[in-house]
Parts: structure tokens; sequence; C-alpha cells
């Protein structure tokens, strides 16, 4: 029971960095999109899709870091940043995506015709313009990570807490 305890806790120590930049990030996305079509609220059902999307994306994130994919370009330490920058970006990507079709796929009858409605209704200039962003917020999470494995956390604690 013990080791089972420790397995659960490291993962959610290993989860905690992901899960925290991604839940603020979909929520910053979502109040843009709220602000930039002028709807000015964010409901629930927003908020608890960026908080469901952020601990999927969080997860996903530290599924791809474990795949030997993300580690194909490992030096220099710039071609790693930006190469696990592509891979999270696919995959927020991804998450963006479902984002329009799941609110369309109760409206339609299936996935197709709901992704169709989607495409077609999203603003793609909007949907770029929120990819940018998020792909720089991305090069930085990458960028600390990195930057926190090759210094050290303990190090890295200490220079962000000490006096």
């Amino acid at each position: 029971m013990r080791r089972f305890v420790d397995v659960i806790l490291r993962e959610l120590r290993e989860a905690l960095p992901a899960t925290l930049f991604f839940l603020v990030t979909f929520h910053m996305i979502a109040i843009t999109k709220a602000v930039v079509l002028a709807d000015y609220h964010v409901d629930a059902a927003q908020s608890a899709f960026a908080t469901v999307a952020a601990l999927i994306v969080a997860k996903s994130i530290l599924l791809v870091e474990k795949m030997r994919i993300a580690r194909l370009f490992s030096r220099p330490r710039l071609a790693s940043v930006l190469w696990k920058t592509l891979l999270f970006g696919v995959v927020a990507s991804a998450f963006r995506v479902l984002e329009e079709v799941i609110p369309a796929m109760s409206a339609h009858e299936g996935l197709v015709v709901a992704t169709l409605q989607a495409f077609g209704a999203v603003s793609w200039a909007h949907f770029w313009v929120i990819q940018m962003w998020l792909l720089a917020l991305l090069f930085l999470y990458c960028l600390a990570a990195e930057l926190v494995r090759v210094i050290g956390p303990a190090k890295v604690r200490a220079m962000l807490l000490s006096s």
C-alpha cells in the first residue's frame, strides 16, 4: 500500500507544474475569447472545460515527456526546448480543436457533422492569434522546465525563495 501511495504522490508532484501552467493558460484563453467575442463573462461550463482540459493536457505533456520522441533533439538545449514546444503545441492544439467540436456535437448528430459545423463557424483569425499566444507560453514553459532540470529543483527553489 505504501508503494502505491508513493507512486501517486510522485505522479502528483510531477504533474503539478504543467497542471498549474495549463490551468492558468487555458483560463486566460477562455477569458480572452469571451472578451474578444464581446461576451464579457465566463460561464461555469467554460471554466470547467478549461480546468478539465488543463488537467488532461498536463497529463498528456507528462506522457509525451516519457516518450522517446521527446528526446529526439536533446542537443543543443535550445533545440530540445523548441522541439518540445512543437510537440506540446500539437497536443494543446488538438485540445483547442476539441474545445470547438465538443459543443457542436450536442447540436448535431455525429462527429463528422459536428466537426464540419465547428470548422465552418470558427473565426480562424481568432483561432490563430490564440495559437500564437499558446505557443509563446509553451515556449516559456519548456524553457523554464529545461532550466529547472539543468540547474536542479532545489537550487532553483533556493534562488527564488531566498533573499
